[in-house]
């Protein structure tokens, strides 16, 4: 993108800032500041009113320098208080509390893990540590607790491993945890909450109990239960490790490759509705929409799931305006509207490396897919995957290194031999669910789904053990994150356009990234 057509990207003016505000806010980390940051929104609006009608177009950079301030007073408001509603000041003792059970209490070494929301007048969300025992293992969500315990706000607890795990817990609006002895809780007699959440929640776990009757164990439960409904529990550490060490394992989170292949099959699905004509073509993409929106709330509504639901419908939309694909500035609207409604998704790993993703996609796909030396159909299939692999990971090699400290090989040849397992078994799995009617058939058809998540294990585990299929990088500072996606840009400006400017600034930053690097590592 040429800095010099910013103005053509106003969403791109507009998500800057607010994400500012958000990383200011972050850092003060306290409902204290929201006073200050009213008090700069309001400012900032008085700006933006008397800047609209007061001033001549030649000091129109004043609206924008308003508009600036207006967003990042925004960003700072909006994290300010999902920060205050998280945060309550909880009594120091063992203290009787009502709470409800918003997930299904999940087997940890030493306890049972559930997300409760506490009742009137609090009415915040916890996780509780149960104690294990038989009449905790068969609570679900939904069901309603007397609990006797004693809340924390969340603490760090491995400060040492660079992962602050209290502002983990307090981005995702957990307010405290709480231990729960044996016998210290009680279960009222009341039929459990079916709000929607728990409703999905429960459809989830339904699911996941036929895959066991229909014989999946193991990995193969777990990789299924990952890739038909974002559920990761049953996903050992061995089948992670592997994964992530072939460089695959963002087939196991939920994310646009499997709304794309969804969405794919949708288009196919829905196709005859398109003779009907332009009533045919909104038809279409009202039920693409409210296919999607029923996919992302059933599994969880996770920042990566989210944001590909958020795409997807707006192309069924431009399908049914008879547009042509959605704009770079489409993408950055639909973060900015993320980050409106929760601005904590900034902090989430799957919001950044899915929208890091997509954008390389979004500006490298097109050049490497013209370079493309194949002219019979199967090369340009094959030359066309590598381009979206390699793109995909050149976006997120930086925050892969940043959080993982490794960088994964042999990642273009495992992506280009998963991908057509993953589309399979995807569409395979929706025939299953389908056949529930019908047992026998059912069965067959998991003896069949269950085979090909065995040969996907088994390939991905034996690439995971080839000699240097993981390289240990360390872990990079977010400066260093910020100076490589600017050194990458400015080497896509000098690439494509040719000019002195991005190449003198590619090696000054590089110098730049060396020096901090070396001072960091010593330090």
């Amino acid at each position: 993108m040429n800095v010099s057509r910013l103005h053509l990207y106003p969403f791109v003016r507009l998500l800057l800032p607010w994400i500012a505000g958000v990383l200011f806010a972050d850092r003060l980390s306290g409902a204290s500041s929201l006073p200050y940051a009213l008090s700069l929104l309001a400012v900032a609006a008085v700006g933006l009113l008397l800047t609209y009608w007061g001033l001549c177009h030649s000091r129109r950079w004043l609206f924008g320098a308003c508009a600036a301030l207006f967003c990042f007073a925004g960003g700072w408001v909006a994290m300010s208080a999902q920060l205050s509603r998280a945060q309550y000041p909880f009594p120091s003792g063992e203290t009787v509390y009502r709470v409800r059970l918003t997930t299904r209490p999940e087997a940890k070494s030493r306890s049972l893990l559930c997300r409760a929301r506490l009742a009137d007048p609090v009415r915040r969300d916890v996780l509780l540590y149960l104690a294990p025992d038989s009449l905790a293992a068969r609570l679900t969500a939904g069901s309603e607790l007397w609990v006797s315990t004693c809340l924390r706000p969340p603490a760090d607890i491995h400060p040492s491993d660079g992962f602050d795990y209290a502002r983990y817990l307090l981005h995702r609006g957990v307010s405290a945890t709480g231990y729960v002895a044996s016998g210290r809780w009680r279960l009222l007699p009341v039929a459990p909450v079916r709000s929607l959440h728990t409703l999905a929640a429960t459809y989830r776990e339904r699911v996941v109990a036929l895959y066991h009757r229909l014989g999946f164990e193991g990995d193969a439960l777990g990789v299924l239960s990952a890739l038909t409904l974002g559920q990761k529990t049953e996903l050992g550490p061995s089948i992670r490790e592997s994964y992530a060490t072939a460089g695959v394992s963002h087939i196991l989170a939920l994310s646009g490759l499997h709304l794309g292949l969804l969405y794919a099959l949708l288009l196919f699905l829905l196709r005859p509705l398109l003779r009907v004509g332009v009533g045919g073509r909104w038809l279409r993409a009202f039920f693409i929409i409210v296919a999607l929106g029923a996919f992302a709330f059933f599994t969880g509504l996770s920042a990566s799931v989210v944001r590909s639901a958020c795409m997807f419908s707006l192309l069924a939309l431009a399908g049914g305006l008879g547009r042509k694909a959605l704009s770079f500035n489409t993408l950055v609207a639909t973060a900015w509207v993320m980050l409106l409604l929760r601005p904590s998704w900034l902090f989430d790993v799957g919001f950044q490396l899915s929208f890091a993703a997509v954008l390389a996609i979004a500006g490298l796909y097109g050049p490497l897919l013209w370079r493309c030396p194949f002219t019979h159909q199967v090369g340009r299939y094959v030359w066309g995957m590598c381009s979206v692999s390699v793109a995909a990971e050149v976006g997120t090699a930086p925050l892969v290194a940043c959080y993982f400290a490794s960088f994964p090989s042999y990642f273009l040849l495992t992506n280009l031999l998963v991908i057509p397992f993953i589309t399979l078994i995807l569409y395979l799995a929706i025939v299953l669910l389908l056949l529930t009617p019908w047992p026998g058939a059912q069965m067959g058809m998991a003896a069949v789904v269950r085979f090909l998540i065995d040969g996907l294990n088994s390939l991905v585990h034996g690439v995971g053990q080839w000699p240097y299929a993981s390289l240990a990088i360390g872990h990079l500072h977010w400066v260093e994150v910020m100076g490589i996606y600017v050194l990458l840009l400015c080497a896509f400006q000098y690439a494509r356009f040719r000019a002195g400017k991005p190449l003198v600034g590619t090696f000054l930053l590089l110098l730049f990234l060396l020096a901090f690097h070396g001072r960091h590592t010593i330090l």
